[in-house]
């Protein structure tokens, strides 16, 4: 650039910009180029790890990249960045020598960066968009045009941020400062300034330059902002159980069923082999369970002396893996159905249930209200600090579930936590049914039996589980896996004895028989996840 050529700044700002060499300008770019060099080494060593992990738990994904030729199209991308990164590393070495030559090779260095990084975005672009026309899952879900570019925007911000990174680079080398430093050329400000005094003043047309400004914020906003914020899919709070050590006192609950006369049969004669048997209602199949149901009644036996729960034979009560500032808490899932959350926000259920739980226990430190999020933000929770119930219910059918989302409840269950479900009607009971079979395909729900250890601690249920208004059977069901109940379904709506009095018509024994059979189940979740998070520290 001629130092008499005329500058298109306006006069005022010639007079601000520096045109002077800046040694230190010159220096922080040399170091700065040199400083890609590890960000290029990181692609080419970590990349093909991760190309190769991701490619090794999605093969539908690996085959439609193998049809376009982009694995190895990035591979050879990952190669590029290194080289990029080495090339970086010796121009900016160079740069200590301050030269035309020297100066122009770190200009040509950025402009490789450039290439190296549209080149990887675009492939990972192609590859994506090709897995969404092809219909294949990704990590178990399926995919539509937000969460492929929910992904894209994954894998390629860290090369984008790079580009940004060698664009500064590229302004800094363009200013009169950092230009005269190597080429000891004194003039009129170059572009580079006027980007930068543009930045910072608006340019000579405030108007459009705010404009610019408010186009890039808004696609900034729609590209990376809101991706980046629906990737968090929410927050969630570690859960703490309480610290101690436990041994709780056994408690006795049974139901006790009242004797029924036996009924004369009529016959036609004494010794006639015809017999004119009068059928009763009362003797067919439904409505002799429907007498049980309604005649029985429920002993409770000292139930709010059943002792401090939890493990190690202490009697304070606690988990050795629990925390000393705890806060038990209720958590329901939300799967999109009708009725998800029923008997829960408008009667209480949940919090009478803490309370209650609060009492028998002595374990006073519970939630002030319970709490509710979708199935996704169980993989929020650290290894450590993940829920060791959650509760699920609902009286209509289930909503749509992705398989993401079945996926991430799957683990959640074999990774320590347990699933407590019950029915609030005829149609969830069938819905829920359903949606296990998908959740766990390998592992069908089977009947629990009466002498589980589900129902022994800390209140003892000789007779299993009491039956309820049974909705979709007769019995609890449950999974198991390694031994260990990882889910429990209560067909008989067992929150239903948990509303506010008056809501429900159920007796006080009744209501106490349902809270209890649901601290036995915390109980038992609360010792498995003592369990899980023992084994995931050592």
């Amino acid at each position: 650039m001629k130092s008499n050529q005329k500058s298109s700044l306006p006069t005022e700002w010639v007079d601000e910009i520096p045109t002077r060499p800046s040694l230190s300008k010159a220096m922080v770019v040399c170091v700065a180029t040199v400083m890609l060099s590890a960000l290029g080494w990181a692609a080419w060593s970590w990349g093909p790890r991760a190309l190769s992990a991701f490619f090794g738990r999605n093969s539908g994904v690996m085959e439609v990249f193998e049809s376009l030729n982009l694995i190895r199209a990035l591979a050879i991308s990952f190669q590029a960045f290194g080289v990029v990164g080495l090339l970086c590393a010796v121009t900016g070495l160079l740069g200590v020598v301050r030269s035309r030559v020297t100066y122009h090779l770190l200009r040509n260095s950025l402009i490789l960066v450039y290439l190296a990084v549209a080149c990887y975005v675009v492939i990972v672009w192609m590859g994506l968009f090709a897995v969404l026309d092809a219909e294949v899952e990704i990590d178990g879900e399926k995919q539509d045009r937000a969460t492929i570019l929910l992904r894209w925007w994954s894998v390629c911000w860290p090369a984008l941020a790079v580009a940004l990174y060698a664009g500064w680079l590229r302004l800094m080398l363009k200013s009169r400062s950092v230009y005269a430093a190597f080429t000891s050329k004194k003039g009129e400000p170059m572009s580079g300034d006027r980007v930068l005094e543009d930045l910072r003043t608006h340019g000579r047309d405030p108007r459009h330059r705010r404009s610019l400004y408010a186009s890039f914020g808004t696609h900034v906003t729609i590209l990376i902002i809101i991706p980046w914020l629906l990737s968090l899919g929410g927050r969630v709070e570690a859960y703490k159980v309480p610290k101690g050590s436990g041994n709780p006192v056994v408690a006795m609950v049974k139901m006790v069923k009242p004797k029924k006369k036996k009924k004369k049969t009529l016959t036609l004669r004494a010794n006639s082999d015809i017999i004119m048997a009068i059928p009763d209602l009362d003797e067919t199949e439904v409505d002799q369970e429907m007498e049980k149901q309604t005649q029985a009644t429920y002993e409770a036996g000292a139930i709010a002396k059943a002792g401090k729960i939890g493990k190690g034979g202490g009697t304070e009560g606690g988990w050795p893996a629990g925390m000393d500032d705890y806060k038990i808490r209720f958590i329901r899932l939300d799967h999109g159905g009708a009725g998800w959350d029923d008997g829960m926000n408008e009667t209480g259920a949940d919090i009478n249930f803490l309370r209650a739980f609060a009492k028998m226990t002595g374990l006073k430190k519970i939630a002030r209200r319970g709490e509710s999020h979708s199935i996704g933000l169980l993989k929020k929770y650290p290894k450590d600090g993940f829920p060791p119930f959650v509760y699920l219910t609902g009286n209509g059918s289930m909503g749509r579930v992705s398989s993401g989302d079945m996926k991430i409840l799957r683990e959640y269950c074999l990774g320590g936590g347990m699933l407590i479900a019950d029915a609030g009607s005829a149609r969830f009971h069938s819905s829920f049914i359903h949606f296990m079979r998908q959740v766990f395909p390998d592992k069908p729900l089977i009947d629990i039996a009466d002498d589980d250890m589900l129902y022994q601690a800390p209140t003892r249920f000789p007779d299993g589980a009491p039956a309820f208004w049974h909705h979709g059977g007769r019995r609890p069901l449950g999974i198991k896996h390694d031994g260990r109940w990882v889910a429990f379904y209560h067909p008989g709506d067992m929150n239903d004895a948990w509303k506010s009095q008056g809501y429900t018509d159920v007796s006080p024994e009744m209501r106490d028989a349902a809270v209890s059979l649901g601290v036995n189940l915390v109980n038992y979740a609360f010792n498995n996840w003592d369990d899980a998070v023992t084994k995931a520290k050592k």
